[in-house]
Order: C-alpha cells, then structure tokens, then sequence
C-alpha cells in the first residue's frame, strides 16, 4: 500500500481572480479572501481559460475608451474644425476681395471643395465620431470596421439606387430640374431597399448581432449614403443658384437644410430598419420576419412622404405661402417622430444588451464558482501578480468582513 501527500498549496499573495473579473484576488494560502484588486495595467490573464477574453475586454472598456482619439467632445471639436473652414476661407475671400475686386465679366463662378467637402461631411462626421466613441470590445465592432462599413455601403447604396430612381422618374414623366410624384414617393421604398442590402452584406461576419448593434452599423450606412447625396444636392443648388445670380446664398441655404434635417432621414430609418433587421437574427443568421417587413414598410414610407411633403401639401392649399407653412410643419412633426422612434428603440436595445451582458456574466461566474481554489499540480499552478498592491493588513486577512477593496 502507498501513501499520497496532500497537493502544496501555492504561497499567500495577489492572484489573477478565478471569477471573470479584470482583477486581483488575495489567497491566504489556503483559501480565497473577498479582498480584491484593481490591476495596475489592464490584464487578461484569469484563472479559466474562458474568462481571459471577458477580463481584457472588460478592462480595455474601463481604460482605454476615456483617452481615446479626441474625447468625448470630439464631435464638437469635428463641427467646430468645420466652421473654423468656412470661417477662414469666406473671411480671406473678403478680404481679398476688398484689397482686389473682382472683375464681374460674367465669367463661370467657382465653388471651393472645402466648402463642398465640409458642408457635406460636417455633422455626419461628428455624429460618426460619438457612435465609434460609444463602442465598447464587447461589440465585436471595431471603430474602423464602422467606417469602412460606412463608406462602402452608403457608395453601394447610392450606385445601386440612382439608376433604379432614374428609371421610374423617367417613367413618371419626370426632369432632373422636377422630379415626377412617382419617382419622389418611390424613392423610399428603393433607397431604403438598397441601403439595409449593403447593410446585411458589410454585416455578414459580425460577432454580435443585436439591435444595438444594428443600431449602429445602420446608422453608419445611413450617413454615407447621405453624404454622397449631399454632395450631389449642393452641387446642383450651386449650380443652380450661378444661373440666377444666387450661387453662393442658394448654396448656404442648402447646406443649412441638408445638415439640419440629415440625421433625422437617412440615418435614423436605416438605423430603425437595421435594428429590427439585427433584432430578428438568430444563431448568427439574418431572418426575414414579419417584424421586418413592417418596419421596412414604416420606414420606406415615412421617406416617401418626406420627399413627396410639398407635393401633398399643394394639394391642400394652392397658396405658396400656407403650402410652404404646412410643409415646414409636417416636416419638423416628422423629423420629431423619427428622432423619438430612434430614441426609444436605442434604449429598448441598450436594456436588452445589458440584460444579455448580465445573464452570460452570471453564467460565467458560476462556472467560475467552481474553481474556489488555485490548482495545483504539475504546470497549473497560477501566476502570482507582479506587485498589483499593497497586501491586506494580517488582522484584515484574519477577518474578511472588517475590510474589502471594491473591484473596480
């Protein structure tokens, strides 16, 4: 008969938490004290192969999105960037106008491409910045996964609905100077149809799929889309405005309009459908649902009427005036509409995520729970910290409840 000794305990100290925790735990050395500690640099390593990849994420969330890029303000610092261009070009364009004026030969007039590029871009690119801010590792979305999803799909989306919207004006007996009714109230229903296409496809292979995140990858389609057709908006207005002595105002009012009412339109209802879209998968796999089918319908058309808001408002009253009036109405009650769909659809999918997080967390723990002490043996004994803090006092090890360090 042989006898076994007792496996040695590994020495009292600071070890990774067996709990999939981004922290440190204090062993007496014969078992695991409630004292815990933050780690000095964000760390990966935890006691369960399976918690490494929560811990790492879990301290990058919590210490590496505060410093990044520009801040949380960095969307102002983007709109103000803007406005500082615009400032400088139009105030040196005075200025040298007053030292030099031009000769008005009825020449071709000119429009700068900084003025072009930032009154396209400007509150794309800031409300761009906060959602890639607002990204946790969790996601599965990376910043400049989201930008690239955005300049993909919105240049997609706009190749493949120009053609299509060009076809059925054609056949409304449209212009380019006046669309017909047919091809306005059909652009929802097309436009829509091309961006959440581009937006399953860029969304193919994501990790994660939620509303959440759908909220985020539609959006980001949403404003690439509406930047190229800002650009196309300014252009011709531009143009338009040289024909009649107006260039440079007829420009400026479009910008206004464009950048104001922007985030409400394309971004919010291809967000809204990408949420229902993300919401619906299951396993990883897109379905079509009836959810889905609704909020496409919804969304197409709202965008119809959005387009189409001048010509039903004509049809109420032949007055410019109180058409103009009622189109200005309706256009801001839809706007507000769309806003707060948005708003509420955001935080239904924040609690969900949450919940979510919360529920596989607690899965992990008690998995976790399992392991209530350090294994031993040949090759598994774990690591101790290098120097993560100061060790609890004896009298506190002595007695876990007179002190505990919270975990961060």
């Amino acid at each position: 008969m042989t006898y076994g000794y007792p496996p040695q305990l590994p020495p009292s100290g600071w070890y990774p938490d067996p709990q999939p925790l981004p922290q440190y735990r204090w062993w007496s050395g014969t078992m695991w004290t409630a004292y815990v500690h933050p780690p000095r640099e964000p760390a990966t390593v935890a006691v369960g192969g399976a918690s490494d990849a929560a811990a790492g994420s879990a301290v990058s969330a919590a210490t590496g999105r505060k410093r990044m890029w520009l801040g949380r303000f960095g969307g102002f610092i983007i709109l103000g960037a803007c406005a500082g261009i615009w400032v400088w070009l139009i105030g040196f364009s005075l200025i040298l106008d007053a030292i030099a004026p031009a000769d008005d030969s009825g020449g071709p007039v000119f429009l700068s491409p900084y003025l072009l590029v930032t009154g396209s871009v400007a509150v794309a690119a800031s409300i761009m910045y906060t959602m890639a801010y607002r990204l946790r590792p969790a996601d599965g979305l990376t910043a400049s996964r989201l930008v690239i999803i955005a300049l993909v799909g919105g240049t997609g989306a706009t190749l493949l609905a120009i053609p299509v919207n060009s076809l059925i004006d054609v056949a409304g007996g449209g212009t380019e100077a006046r669309p017909s009714a047919l091809a306005l109230g059909m652009a929802g229903v097309v436009e829509e149809l091309a961006k959440i296409l581009f937006v399953v496809l860029l969304a193919w292979r994501l990790p994660v799929k939620n509303a959440r995140i759908g909220l985020f990858v539609g959006g980001a389609v949403g404003f690439g889309f509406s930047v190229i057709e800002n650009l196309s908006y300014l252009e011709q207005a531009f143009a338009l405005g040289a024909e009649k002595g107006n260039a440079f105002g007829s420009f400026i009012e479009t910008v206004i309009v464009r950048e104001v009412t922007g985030p409400f339109l394309h971004p919010v209802f291809t967000a809204l459908l990408s949420a229902a879209v993300f919401a619906a998968a299951r396993n990883g796999r897109f379905r079509i649902t009836f959810g889905v089918i609704g909020t496409y319908l919804a969304v197409a058309t709202a965008h119809g009427l959005f387009n189409s808001m001048f010509t039903l408002t004509r049809l109420i009253s032949r007055d410019a005036v109180v058409a103009g009036l009622l189109t200005l109405l309706f256009t801001v009650l839809l706007l507000l509409g769309s806003g707060l769909a948005w708003l509420l659809v955001a935080r239904r999918a924040k609690r969900t995520a949450l919940a979510q997080e919360a529920a596989a967390a607690a899965a992990a723990y008690r998995a976790a729970a399992l392991r209530t002490e350090p294994q031993v043996g040949p090759g598994s004994q774990p690591a101790l910290a290098t120097d993560p803090g100061p060790e609890p006092a004896p009298d506190a090890r002595a007695d876990p409840t007179r002190e505990r360090i919270n975990a961060p």
